[in-house]
């Protein structure tokens, strides 16, 4: 199909200005392009309780769409009118560009979490998924599964949270990659100076805690690779996380860092979860991408864990360049014939500020990642891994998902609260952000993205976590 390129006319409504994710996400097929002499426009109006949308194009008929808003105060008229757009929006382009999309009119990052809503008021919420928001049966099924697989792992109790830490250094950076991580090589000077501020922070967790009424239900250990620092660095984070006797992960990422001595620090933490994410299982793939390790450390790291007591989550992605069907199924099978506790694969997101972004790569037509994400759940199940939670991205192939499988009973209690948002977190380090959940809001507090900045304001820090949580 030829690609059609357009710009956006629309009223910029502040309550609005997230409906123009809908034609952005028709992508690779509408590209918007603001110097663009054609045009896609819409414009609302509303009189008594009839509320309209006209969608008009320099290359398409015009169409309106009417609606009856009958709403209680101004929250619910937001809600009613921005769904209205949305879905008058999707179809409206699914009909001209002959194009469906598995998500239909959402854009959102968390199906999961309005499956929640919805939940209070309808009966057959996949139902409503379907026909009224245009989601496709399967995903409509996937959505429901992983709410049902998260049954007595999901937080219920407004004191409980979750601990975070952010070690945002990685031993290179992947193409794909854009979160702010720098490559540890180029920072070993200054990396007792981040572990020393760290600990500034860190300090804090025991009277956050207590002051606060607070439990720890889970912790996580993230990055970047934490596990490129150093066993003895990171050592010294895990003993003010130790003594929580609850699920407790370290993102082991990269397999080519893990080495006994990580193992014995985990050990003596009493961490319980660790992940170790290969990518993909083609090592062409993995020298293209930049993960700088081999297929034989991923075996190797395998080797060394598996008389532990830890349970291993291993990452892939679906939609790599220069990879087939069969390159990702073969992938998925190796996955799980090393028999980690969870395997989450994600399907390949073109991120802003991404090496491969830079380099110009776009979405690629619909197609191949759907055919992988779709194989990935079929022989996922066919091993007895459940879907257990699912988040959304934007500038993703072929407008899909990232799923966590486990095997039963291997549920990731922090994956599940904080994808759902059902637990406050407290976090710290560089770019970390902590929340709290005030009745129906969450409040949030982010740390500065970068380390050097993070080190230099850390007094300002440590004072602004102590007046948001009020010690």
């Amino acid at each position: 199909m030829e690609r059609v390129t357009l710009r956006l006319i629309f009223d910029r409504v502040d309550y609005l200005n997230d409906v123009a994710e809908i034609p952005r996400a028709f992508s690779p097929y509408l590209h918007i392009d603001e110097e663009s002499e054609n045009y896609l426009e819409w414009h609302f109006s509303q009189i008594d309780n009839n509320f309209s949308i006209n969608i008009s194009s320099s290359i398409w008929e015009s169409k309106n769409f009417c609606t009856t808003v009958n709403a209680v105060d101004f929250t619910e008229y937001k809600r009613i009118t921005k769904r209205f757009i949305k879905n008058s929006l999707y179809v409206y382009l699914s009909d001209v560009l002959h194009i469906s999309l598995p998500y239909g009119s959402l854009t959102g990052v968390r199906p999961t979490k309005m499956y929640y809503e919805l939940s209070k008021n309808l009966a057959d919420v996949k139902s409503y998924l379907c026909e009224n928001l245009f989601v496709s049966p399967k995903k409509a099924q996937l959505i429901e599964n992983c709410v049902i697989n998260q049954k007595n792992v999901i937080n219920t109790d407004p004191k409980t949270v979750g601990v975070f830490l952010n070690i945002p250094f990685c031993p290179s950076r992947c193409s794909y990659c854009s979160f702010i991580s720098t490559e540890v090589f180029r920072i070993r000077k200054e990396l007792p100076l981040y572990v020393e501020c760290v600990k500034k922070e860190l300090n804090m967790l025991s009277e956050i805690l207590q002051k606060n009424g607070f439990s720890v239900g889970s912790i996580y250990v993230g990055g970047g690779t934490p596990t490129c620092i150093g066993a003895d660095n990171l050592s010294e984070f895990l003993k003010y996380l130790k003594d929580f006797g609850c699920e407790f992960t370290v993102e082991a990422g990269r397999p080519d860092t893990i080495s006994e001595d990580y193992i014995k620090a985990f050990s003596v933490s009493n961490v319980t979860r660790i992940s170790v994410n290969p990518q993909t299982f083609k090592q062409s793939t993995l020298d293209l991408i930049g993960r700088k390790h081999t297929l034989d450390d991923v075996y190797r790291c395998f080797e060394l864990l598996r008389n532990t007591d830890f349970s291993i989550n291993t990452d892939l992605i679906a939609g790599l360049p220069e990879e087939s069907y069969d390159d990702f199924c073969d992938s998925i099978r190796k996955a799980i014939a090393l028999s980690p506790d969870n395997i989450t694969v994600h399907a390949l997101s073109l991120k802003r500020g991404s090496v491969m972004t830079l380099n110009g790569d776009e979405k690629k037509e619909f197609g191949l990642t759907s055919a992988m994400i779709e194989s990935a759940y079929e022989l996922l199940s066919e091993a007895g891994f459940l879907p257990y939670y699912m988040y959304r991205q934007k500038n993703t192939a072929d407008n899909l998902e990232n799923t966590g499988y486990c095997k039963p009973g291997k549920q990731c209690k922090y994956n599940v609260d904080m994808m759902e948002e059902a637990a406050g977190i407290i976090a710290f380090g560089a770019g970390a952000m902590s929340k709290l959940i005030v009745g129906n809001r969450i409040e949030r507090l982010s740390n500065p993205k970068g380390f050097i900045e993070y080190c230099e304001r850390i007094d300002d820090i440590v004072e602004k976590k102590r007046a948001f949580f009020g010690i």
